[in-house]
């Protein structure tokens, strides 16, 4: 078992994000940024595949989550600057950006503007922005999540109410109550995939902390998506291995399609059997190693 160990991080305006880390004093650090809403807990499958190809990992929940200041008003690309002052600290100077799902956008913010540091990106399951002419954003996606960006679009105090009484049975979610909770955006695939790799266990445990402080952190991420993140996918410079399935409802496959045609520097693995979740528990390892592959030594 890979020892994953709690570290908090203090940004220069004295916000503090709770954090964890794994081997940091390793050439290359995985820099993994979380889904919406599921801050960072310890996930044996994610620690063990980075700890098998001599990887750190360093991962922190996002303002307003789980231990870590709120920000408000963030955009996507303020991820920028507390990730520069973590890797400071850490003095990690190598990274790989992996982003999950709402972790994506983040991801590939340090692909633009921490691009002296971050030599690749990987994103699964990204969302797209939200001004793409040729995408419709919430097509395809659960009735679950479509409710709720429609919320975020009217904004207000119908928008925090919705995510407080979404929130209200989250503090004691269980692997059982999980699947029942995200009916529609559970696709067979991901359905079996709940099974695989501790999946239920991690997002289960993940959402019970995901709003223990308030829904600051699941709020200010739904804005950031729905904003001009703060830098175009055209200023992400270095390669991204991107990775969409077919079969998810949560962040649908047109998302990937779009981000795909407009990054300078893609490999995009367009996979229509797999789902949301499922890219996770059985492609992490094809992940990682076109990772260190488009890195390369020259890179590194």
């Amino acid at each position: 078992m890979v020892e994953v160990a709690r570290q908090d991080f203090v940004m220069d305006d004295g916000r503090a994000l709770r954090g964890l880390v794994a081997d940091v004093d390793a050439e290359v650090v995985l820099v993994y940024c979380h889904g919406t809403p599921f801050p960072p807990v310890p996930f044996e499958h994610l620690a063990t595949e980075t700890a098998n190809r001599g990887l750190g990992l360093v991962c922190w929940a996002r303002p307003g989550y789980h231990g870590s200041t709120s920000q408000p008003h963030r955009r996507v690309a303020s991820f920028i600057s507390d990730a520069r002052r973590v890797l400071d600290e850490l003095d990690v100077t190598e990274t790989i950006a992996f982003g999950w799902s709402g972790g994506g956008p983040h991801a590939l913010s340090l692909g633009a503007g921490l691009h002296d540091r971050c030599r690749v990106v990987v994103t699964v399951g990204s969302v797209a922005p939200p001004d793409l002419d040729d995408l419709d954003w919430m097509a395809g996606m659960g009735s679950e999540n479509v409710a709720e960006f429609d919320a975020a679009l009217r904004g207000g105090e119908e928008f925090s109410a919705y995510l407080e009484a979404e929130a209200t049975s989250f503090g004691s979610m269980s692997v059982e109550k999980l699947a029942l909770s995200m009916a529609s955006l559970i696709s067979d695939v991901d359905a079996a995939a709940l099974s695989e790799v501790g999946m239920a266990e991690m997002l289960s445990s993940s959402i019970r902390v995901a709003t223990s402080t308030g829904i600051n952190g699941w709020h200010d991420d739904d804005e950031a998506f729905l904003s001009p993140w703060g830098f175009e996918l055209a200023d992400v410079a270095v390669p991204v291995s991107l990775w969409q399935g077919g079969a998810d409802r949560m962040v649908p496959p047109s998302h990937g399609r779009s981000l795909a045609e407009r990054l300078p520097d893609v490999r995009a693995h367009l996979l229509d059997e797999e789902g949301h979740l499922s890219l996770i528990s059985r492609c992490l390892d094809e992940m990682l190693d076109e990772a260190l592959k488009l890195g390369g030594e020259d890179r590194w």
